[in-house]
């Protein structure tokens, strides 16, 4: 395929992905509000325009899934080190990750000063509090590495 062509049809792609979208969270944003009336919250619930909405982000949801997947695929195949480096950090994200949730938390609906209609599980808390502790570990390990990438390059010479 014509490399002009495959770029014209990529973006002729994304822009209608894109207006797809803002549709659907144009449709969502004008339904009823949590002030209004009953009926009209659940036919807006059962209604097409929600529908709509919550399908295509599961379409795209799915569709991303599928190409990360291709991706990792195709690049164990054409890159294989490189690849199997990237899966390593997965796994070692995961394993943090695990770490953190086993861990648990001593956050509580009180401590964290929640309003009587916003409660939420226990187990909620300790998912979240895990994939806070992971990506603040994983933030902190990228800037040490950038920072220090430098330096250990001076002193390998």
């Amino acid at each position: 395929m014509n490399t002009k062509k495959l770029d014209m049809f990529m973006n002729i792609l994304k822009f209608g992905l894109v207006a797809v979208g803002v549709i659907a969270c144009i449709l969502v944003i004008g339904g009823p509000n949590a002030e209004a009336v009953l009926e009209d919250q659940e036919s807006f619930r059962e209604g097409a325009s929600l529908g709509m909405a919550i399908n295509y982000t599961m379409l795209i949801i799915i569709a991303s899934i599928a190409v990360v997947l291709l991706f990792f695929v195709v690049q164990l195949i054409t890159n294989t080190k490189k690849t199997v480096y990237s899966i390593i950090g997965i796994l070692v994200a995961l394993i943090i990750y695990l770490i953190f949730w086993a861990a648990g938390t001593s956050d509580t609906n009180e401590s964290l000063a929640l309003l009587e209609d916003v409660q939420v599980e226990q187990g909620t808390i300790v998912t979240t509090t895990a994939g806070l502790y992971t990506a603040i570990i994983c933030l902190v390990i990228g800037v040490l590495a950038w920072i220090l990438s430098p330096l250990m390059g001076k002193m390998r010479k």
